[in-house]
């Protein structure tokens, strides 16, 4: 293999982008499991880019050279063995063994050498049909869009309308689907080295792939990003599903073969034709598009609506001539999604960026949540379809059917309730949530009863879920759930209707997603799959509501490393990469060595910040302006004198901080105490006057609307303001994938410790795992270590490049025993104020106004240290003047 030196690069990199790109490259070639942490702002997406791809590039002509280096030495040897020996037949043996080893190395080199002539090929017929132009000049756009419009193509049997809608919905195994064609294509076909680059989403991708076409490799490499068909399809009657299942469901029904007796004879001698009017359409030439030139995903969507083909089934087929392929978490997490897509690790490399939260992503990837009111749903839907066309069903429908409905009627149980109850039902008002092992809740329930594995297969080969679908949007109107309450009235009904009003208006948030929809069968699929999973893996966390439609059942993931063990084994090499990877042992412990891995295979990598020291600083402030502790623990959150001395704080910071300054605060709720609080007692209005305040929205959607008012007031500030102030949330929608550079975050402030509510039974349940399956003391350091990560992220969003600079502010007087949990280029530039706070009070006690030191509580000046008084024109100081 070649040396490690001389990676290519668009700019001279910093020292660290060396030594990252050097150690990368060292893992990959050893096959080995990397936990890699460089800084925000320290170029990590291009030093992975530059380190993994010229590692593939060596790879490749390195099996290219070994294997020609092979044949010529056997060449040189058979040559040899003829002119040395005398004995015919001991020479025909030899030549005999070293010519049928020689053509094995040889076949190997031909599939290589053919694979690179196919790929070539096909970048070929692209630029000719670029030259060309001669496909957009042969599309009519009359013609194309009357083609958009087609949803199935016109039967020619002569059936009514209703019985083709009937036939559609009558259960059908189509399990034995023919694939044996592409199976034989696939057997003998050469597949090169792939590097797997997956991040948390499709804008992170898009970012990666906006650094990609900067890169040196841009014109060399081939890359395609893989996505679901709600980014892909550009068939109008899927999208507006909207519903990822149904989407996948209704496509594979269009692409079910369509024959009648007369086409049967025929169909081995002629192509299957599909439903769908974009397939297979023009599929070479969107292939030869992605794999030519690197695009993201609206790039590929966009030529496939130009080619009049399907881009999701396109992107797919590309894999096998790409070298990087670009992927969301789910697509490679998840076994099932990774299948389906065609990913195939062995052999090859996984790199998982913004791994920092990769556990709990995997957790919450197989967790999943069922309402009351989605089992009733489902039930009911469940009875009146099978009592329309249980005529029309074969014996194993109806025996399969009657298990889930059983199944159905049995999770009820759990709440006290049946299938007579209704969603509006209260049930025990005094009802606490309960947590059982996966055994004890089946043997509860008596759901062990039911074969879940055969379930399964019979719910995915019949595509019940879609047949459920149609029946709902063919019958919906004529369908509810039954109501069997005897109806009363007066002053009781009234009371009643009230109280179930409110119930359903507090309880929105604990409804599943799905349930939304008219197809509740979903989610349930997707908790029997969670119960196939080992039984010491994951726990059952039962949680009643005020009525039996919002009481909860929901699978607990424990041990995400069980998802991770194939991963493991298969992957030549798997790098975990993140701005803040700390504390590294839970990914060593909690996840490799829990799937399996060896300790000698792990290896760690992290870096300084190549920001110089004095343009960061890092305060612990642990009391305010007149001496209050700040201590912001939930017992603590509603104390009116705490509360009005970190306004003054505040305050105090926006009269001299210039420019933007974010403010994250330990939870949603807290946000909203805090800032009616401070806009009560006029706070707010102070800090008015020198800063805009904004507040994060509580919708995604006004996320971009939010942060383009603040960047503009800071860019444009409206005299005597000079800036703006952002109130945010730890772990919400501005503490992670978000840039505050430069201005936009001249000063970060996080207030308290955002620790997670302990008295949770999820988080005692996973502590309590993790300290008899890891070690002792596992789950207290899991405790520990979910604050602080979080309080990492949000340190994170200021510092983005060299030049940027910008002071971090950490309130709480629990912070000086946390320092080594902070980011190493945060703890050089750690000072607590504690200390200079009690120096400053006492020398104020013979002071007149020594009690008011509102003022100069970030305006000490003890032989003028450090300031934070006003950046000093050109960086920004920490600590107090």
């Amino acid at each position: 293999m070649q040396s490690t030196e001389g990676f290519p690069f668009p700019f001279p990199p910093y020292t660290i982008q060396s030594q990252f790109m050097e150690e990368l490259y060292k893992c990959l070639e050893n096959g080995n499991l990397g936990i890699f942490e460089s800084p925000t702002g320290t170029g990590k997406s291009m030093s992975i880019i530059c380190g993994a791809l010229k590692w593939l590039m060596d790879h490749e002509e390195f099996e290219k050279d070994q294997l020609k280096t092979a044949i010529s030495v056997l060449d040189d040897e058979i040559e040899s063995l003829s002119n040395t020996s005398n004995n015919w037949l001991f020479v025909q043996t030899e030549q005999m063994r070293l010519s049928a080893k020689k053509h094995i190395i040889q076949r190997r080199l031909n599939s290589i050498l053919q694979y690179e002539c196919k790929k070539n090929s096909i970048k070929e017929t692209v630029k000719s049909a670029n030259n060309t132009k001669k496909l957009h000049e042969r599309e009519k756009p009359g013609s194309s869009k009357q083609k958009e419009e087609i949803d199935l193509p016109l039967e020619t049997e002569d059936v009514t309308q209703e019985e083709k809608i009937e036939e559609e919905l009558v259960l059908e195994d189509v399990q034995n689907s023919d694939n044996s064609e592409s199976e034989e294509d696939e057997e003998d076909a050469y597949e090169n080295t792939k590097i797997f680059f997956c991040s948390r989403t499709h804008s992170q991708l898009s970012q990666f792939i906006g650094e990609l076409k900067k890169s040196p490799y841009s014109k060399t490499v081939s890359v395609v990003t893989l996505a679901s068909r709600q980014s892909y399809c550009i068939n109008k009657n899927i999208r507006r599903l909207k519903q990822l299942n149904l989407m996948n469901e209704h496509c594979l029904q269009l692409q079910k073969k369509k024959t009648t007796m007369k086409d049967e004879k025929d169909l081995k001698r002629k192509k299957v034709m599909t439903s769908c009017p974009f397939l297979p359409g023009n599929q070479d030439l969107l292939i030869g598009e992605t794999i030519t030139q690197i695009q993201d995903v609206e790039e590929i969507t966009e030529k496939g609506e130009a080619i009049k083909t399907c881009a999701y089934y396109a992107s797919r087929k590309a894999i096998p001539h790409c070298q990087l392929i670009l992927i969301p978490y789910n697509s490679v997490l998840h076994k099932n999604t990774r299948i389906s897509s065609g990913i195939k690790l062995k052999g090859n490399v996984l790199i998982i960026d913004e791994a920092h939260n990769l556990l709990e992503a995997i957790e919450r990837m197989h967790s999943v949540m069922i309402s009351g009111r989605n089992i009733l749903h489902c039930y009911s839907q469940l009875s009146q379809y099978q009592k329309r066309f249980q005529a029309l069903f074969s014996a194993k429908s109806v025996l399969s059917l009657s298990h889930l409905s059983f199944y159905l009627k049995k999770l009820l149980t759990i709440f006290g309730a049946t299938t007579k109850s209704n969603p509006s039902d209260v049930l025990n008002t005094e009802a606490t949530s309960k947590l059982y092992k996966v055994e004890e809740f089946e043997l509860m329930t008596e759901i062990d009863n039911v074969n879940i594995f055969e379930l399964l297969k019979f719910i995915k080969n019949f595509r019940l879920t879609h047949k459920l679908q149609g029946f709902m949007e063919q019958y919906g109107d004529q369908l509810k759930i039954q109501d069997n309450r005897a109806k009363t009235s007066g002053v009781t009904q009234f009371l009643n209707t009230i109280k179930n009003k409110s119930s359903e208006d507090n309880a929105t948030d604990a409804v599943p997603q799905e349930e939304q929809s008219n197809n509740p069968l979903i989610s349930i699929v997707s908790f029997i799959e969670c119960l196939q999973s080992d039984c010491s893996d994951g726990r059952i966390l039962v949680v009643p509501g005020p009525t039996l439609g919002q009481n909860v059942i929901k699978f607990l993931l424990l041990n995400p490393a069980a998802y991770f063990h194939d991963i493991v084994r298969d992957a030549k090499a798997v790098v975990l990469a993140g701005g803040t990877m700390a504390p590294m042992d839970e990914f060593t412990e909690q996840l490799f060595v829990a799937a399996g891995a060896s300790p000698e295979r792990i290896v760690t990598f992290s870096c300084d910040h190549v920001v110089p020291q004095e343009n960061i600083t890092c305060s612990i402030v642990t009391c305010g302006p007149t001496g209050v502790e700040f201590e912001f623990n939930f017992q603590n959150r509603q104390n009116i004198k705490l509360l009005d001395e970190l306004g003054r704080a505040l305050v105090n910071i926006c009269n001299i901080v210039p420019a933007g300054i974010v403010v994250f605060l330990p939870s949603y709720s807290f946000e909203e105490l805090l800032y009616k609080h401070l806009d009560k007692s006029g706070i707010i209005s102070k800090i008015s006057l020198k800063k805009c305040v904004f507040r994060e929205p509580k919708s995604t959607s006004q996320v971009n609307e939010i942060l383009e008012q603040y960047a503009r007031r800071i860019k444009h500030p409206q005299s005597p303001q000079n800036g703006s102030l952002l109130f945010s949330v730890v772990g919400g929608k501005l503490s992670e994938g978000l840039n505050f550079s430069d201005d936009l975050g001249r000063c970060v402030i996080v207030v308290g410790m955002p620790y997670p509510n302990i008295k949770s039974l999820e988080l005692q349940e996973k502590m309590k795992y993790l300290n008899e399956n890891v070690k002792s003391g596992a789950g207290q350091s899991f405790y520990e270590n979910a604050c602080m990560k979080a309080v990492n992220q949000c340190i994170g969003r200021a510092i983005r490049h060299i030049n940027d600079y910008s002071t971090v502010v950490l309130f709480d007087k629990r912070y000086p025993q946390k320092t080594k949990a902070l980011p190493h280029w945060i703890q050089r530039t750690v000072i607590s104020l504690s200390k200079i706070i009690e120096h400053i009070m006492q020398r104020n006690k013979h002071r007149k106004n020594g009690g008011d030191i509102a003022a100069n509580t970030f305006v000490y000046n003890e032989k003028a240290h450090m300031s934070l008084n006003y950046h000093l024109g050109h960086k920004c100081y920490c600590t107090i003047h």
